[in-house]
């Protein structure tokens, strides 16, 4: 199948690149908006559900109730449903940070893009468009909240986890995004990726 996994750290810019790809003739699933609506339901009772802190607990405990595959499996699911290839250029899943995730995408000779971006320009971003459901973030508490999703964590089997720098580390490409202008990310993106975003 025709598969593209975007993935990067919090703020790095992966939906407007998934943006480019859906402008473009390709299905697009968030893997991160699965999570979220679960994180919200879980954590409603906290200032913050949706904080990387609270959204990592919930999908350590999706993984491991439904199985480490369970946002691929349902972003396959609405592929289909959808009417997969016949209707779309192919598929494209962003917010990937599960190793299965990864492994499947290049099992089946897809791309997988990191979006490569500072911390401090991802700490402005965060405070800047907070998303309800998101604190304000210093620089060390965003830090040591990412780090849940970089290695994985005792009393929880590391399958079901997720390990931002394993999939950094697979990426078959990568593209820097640390200006605040939209319209230039897309533009460097669009010459970057031009063999797989051209107009068809």
């Amino acid at each position: 199948m025709n598969i593209f996994g975007i993935a990067g750290l919090p703020r790095s810019g992966k939906d407007t690149l998934a943006e480019l790809f859906v402008e473009r003739g390709y299905f697009g699933v968030s893997l991160g908006d699965i999570v979220r609506d679960e994180a919200r339901y879980r954590h409603k009772d906290e200032f913050d559900p949706i904080s990387v802190k609270n959204m990592t607990e919930t999908s350590n405990y999706l993984r491991t109730s439904k199985g480490a595959d369970f946002a691929l499996r349902e972003a396959l699911r609405h592929f289909e449903e959808a009417g997969g290839e016949k209707n779309y250029r192919g598929l494209v899943v962003y917010s990937v940070r599960a190793p299965v995730e990864a492994d499947f995408i290049l099992e089946h000779k897809g791309q997988l893009i990191w979006v490569e971006t500072s911390d401090d320009v991802r700490l402005s971003r965060a405070n800047l468009h907070r998303r309800e459901g998101e604190s304000v973030h210093t620089l060390e508490d965003m830090k040591n909240q990412e780090a849940l999703q970089q290695e994985p964590q005792p009393g929880i089997p590391k399958e079901v986890q997720m390990d931002t720098s394993y999939v950094k580390l697979l990426a078959t490409q990568a593209v820097e995004n640390n200006s605040n202008d939209v319209k230039e990310f897309r533009q460097m993106a669009l010459h970057d990726l031009r063999e797989y975003l051209s107009e068809k």
